[in-house]
């Protein structure tokens, strides 16, 4: 097990856990939710400015061999 910072405009948290990936499902469980957006859903909160947004893994350069 190793400690690991995690860091956010909430402050900062120390978090013992096995692996980076469980340290930050940790926190993020205890302060967010996720789930499939309804229709009404998209209806009031695109209305009210917010994007979709499309997450996607960091563009990665081509390696040179």
């Amino acid at each position: 097990m190793r400690i690991y910072l995690i860091a956010s405009n909430r402050g900062i948290r120390l978090v013992r856990a096995n692996h980076r990936a469980q340290a930050l499902s940790y926190v993020a469980s205890q302060e967010l939710t996720v789930r499939v957006a309804t229709q009404d859903d998209l209806v009031k909160y695109l209305a009210e400015g917010n994007a979709v947004e499309t997450a996607a893994p960091p563009n990665q350069g081509k390696l040179d061999l």
